[in-house]
């Protein structure tokens, strides 16, 4: 369960906001909400067309300067990418348009056997295909070595990169990175494929005919890279978007037919989980030449063949994922120390190391806890890593590097490698590092945007919202955090694997869809109180508009949020044998009274979660709900599966008797 946070939009600001602008007040406190508090700012951010000046990028005049002497000289340039979705489309673009001016031009992925960024296999082998000129897209800033070998072997590089610059920066005609300290650029979330489209500005000396011709690839890999869609971002998406529906990129229109994609879902969201799993699945699981093919194409009969390819693999990679994930779940709900530590940690032979990054963050979703899954495959280990804020990835790994042979990432996300026979001790430390470290763990967080009047939620105002677009990482869909609502009915919807409900909110009657939920778990009926929060959406039928309600996560309205994320800590130090405050103990020990109600709940429910609401809105603490629920496992009566949060009523278990159970000593034992 996540921790609930409203963010404190100052309303002074936001009524300044709209006097200036005459925009609707629900739209100034988002703005407001985003940073936006003067008139010039909301102009730039709804009508904003313009990008800097790419000379401003350092050394971007010299990146220019030996591009050009390499095709005035008639030299080979070979365009090195990386094997994800921008470092694809930055390939495709800088390619596409050197051939275009007549360069002697070809590109090189590397695989994920390979690794990130520039190696020395690829390196002697481009060499050997008489290369005199590398450019690196999306990757480079930190190929030291390999820079060295470039140079030995008589070629000459190019570095374009978005990523942060280590102290030691590699031997280059030109590093192009708007992260430079000498960087005098005005915007510095730029992607690679960005990087590189101001590249290819700066060697055309033009902005907006390179925009017409490669903001849609651009657009792509920007959203797939999971960037700031702020800024310059946000220009190169929206236009992106717009060229999209007239691309004459081959591949890209067979893509999106391949994907599904109408007029109206080709947003940034329809983008993001349509158009870019599929591009990456060809890195994650076979090649990813297969994706940089497909937008290379020259006939429609191959981009078809080719987004069918992507597709199929697409299709495998989620059957992979599908299987690792269950791997992993089993792999916790048979090692209860492994699921109950502060890190969760995972391994497995065979897991491909192109998918486990997925895994992970479905993981962390799922628990909410930072989330470690590690690939084997032969003598080698490699682990992928996601977190929640407040615990660092990058520091617990550097915590921990005498076991690995590399490591790199940032706070949130973070991958590694290190030998097989290392893979237990690498565990071992960094479970005691998080006991170290975090006697409470931080918890995940969700902020609201605002909660609504009821004018709020008026059709014209939901429309309204979509000024706001394209949506992604800093600027993400309102989300709207709606107050006691009382629920009036529900039914199940795909054939009980999601739900909806209809409730009444400040008088009004609105319908609840529950994509996240199925039915058996929604545990909320008719005349409670519930606190939702939700996107808004039109719904359009018949040609009649209303406002659908997209629910993100809900709870009752008397949940007592602190009280359970202070018990829920004291629950899990109990389950890892940690000592606890003994003045606890009266309030967390079950016995013959305490436990009827939660009896009751295990008789009638099946979600955990759903059951220690209602538990804990009667004043029981959480502490004490669980211990119940453990007792009545413990003697038969109850199947508890703490791995997918459901619980099953058995009859005819054995008598409770609490003086024999081990549960209770386990309390008593944390709390002495």
């Amino acid at each position: 369960m996540k921790k609930w946070l409203v963010r404190n939009t100052d309303n002074t600001l936001a009524m300044k906001l709209k006097t200036d602008t005459g925009l609707p007040m629900l739209l100034c406190s988002l703005l407001v909400g985003r940073g936006i508090y003067t008139a010039d700012q909301a102009q730039q951010y709804f009508n904003g067309t313009e990008l800097s000046d790419p000379l401003l990028i350092a050394d971007m005049d010299k990146a220019v300067q030996a591009i050009e002497e390499a095709v005035d000289n008639e030299v080979k340039i070979t365009v090195y990418g990386d094997y994800d979705c921008d470092g694809v489309t930055s390939t495709v673009m800088l390619y596409t348009h050197l051939d275009a001016i007549g360069a002697d031009v070809q590109w090189y992925i590397p695989t994920r056997e390979e690794g990130y960024g520039l190696n020395e296999n690829a390196v002697r082998k481009i060499h050997e295909d008489g290369t005199g000129l590398i450019i690196t897209v999306d990757n480079g800033v930190s190929a030291v070595n390999e820079a060295e070998l470039i140079y030995e072997l008589g070629m000459k590089l190019v570095i374009t990169d978005h990523h942060q610059l280590p102290e030691l920066l590699p031997k280059a005609e030109a590093i192009v990175n708007p992260h430079r300290r000498d960087d005098t650029s005005p915007y510095k979330e730029l992607a690679g494929c960005g990087v590189a489209l101001k590249l290819i500005m700066a060697l055309e000396r033009d902005t907006d005919g390179v925009l017409e011709q490669y903001a849609d690839l651009a657009a792509i890999g920007t959203i797939g890279d999971v960037v700031a869609l702020t800024g310059e971002n946000r220009i190169i998406v929206k236009r992106g978007l717009l060229e999209m529906q007239y691309s004459e990129n081959q591949g890209l229109q067979a893509l999106i037919n391949a994907a599904g994609l109408d007029a109206e879902s080709i947003t940034s969201t329809g983008i993001a989980f349509g158009l870019c799993p599929r591009i990456n699945a060809a890195g994650r699981y076979d090649s990813p030449k297969a994706a940089a093919e497909l937008f290379l194409a020259q006939t429609g009969q191959i981009a078809e063949i080719k987004a069918q390819e992507l597709n199929e693999l697409n299709v495998k990679r989620k059957q992979i994922e599908s299987d690792i994930l269950d791997s992993a779940k089993a792999q916790l709900m048979s090692d209860s120390k492994a699921f109950n530590s502060r890190v969760l940690i995972v391994c497995g032979e065979g897991w491909n190391h192109g998918i486990i990054g997925i895994v992970s963050a479905r993981l962390l979703e799922l628990y909410e806890k930072p989330c470690i899954v590690i690939g084997i495959e032969g003598d080698e280990a490699r682990g992928s890593a996601r977190s929640i804020e407040g615990f660092s990835l990058y520091t617990a790994l550097d915590a921990c590097s005498e076991h690995l042979t590399r490591f790199g990432g940032h706070t949130k996300a973070a991958g590694f490698s290190l030998p097989k026979d290392k893979v237990d001790d690498f565990i071992a430390q960094l479970r005691a590092y998080a006991d170290e470290k975090f006697p409470s763990m931080p918890v995940m967080t969700v902020e609201a945007d605002i909660e609504p009047e009821l004018s709020d939620l008026e059709i014209s105002s939901v429309e309204n919202l979509r000024h706001l677009q394209p949506y992604g990482e800093e600027n993400n869909a309102p989300l709207f955090l709606m107050r006691n609502c009382t629920v009036l009915s529900s039914r199940p919807l795909k054939d009980g694997k999601y739900t909806s409900f209809t409730a009444e909110y400040k008088g009004s009657q609105f319908k609840f869809l529950c994509f996240g939920m199925p039915f058996d778990k929604f545990g909320y009926y008719p005349g409670d109180k519930v606190d939702v929060l939700s996107n808004l959406e039109i719904n359009e039928y018949n040609d009649k508009k209303s406002v659908s309600v997209r629910v993100k996560d809900i709870r009752r309205s008397d949940f007592p949020q602190d009280k359970y994320f202070a018990a829920r800590n004291f629950y899990e130090k109990i389950l890892r044998g940690e000592k606890t405050d003994p003045r606890l103990l009266k309030r967390i020990l079950p016995d013959k009274e305490n436990m009827k109600l939660p009896f009751d709940l295990a008789r009638q429910m099946t979600s955990v979660e759903s059951a220690a609401q209602i538990a804990m809105s009667h004043g029981m603490n959480y502490c004490l709900f669980m211990m119940c629920l453990h007792v009545f496992a413990e003697f038969g009566h109850l199947k508890l599966d703490k791995i997918n949060g459901t619980m099953e009523f058995i009859k005819g278990g054995r008598r409770i008797e609490l003086e024999s159970s081990s549960v209770v000593r386990c309390i008593r034992k944390s709390c002495s």
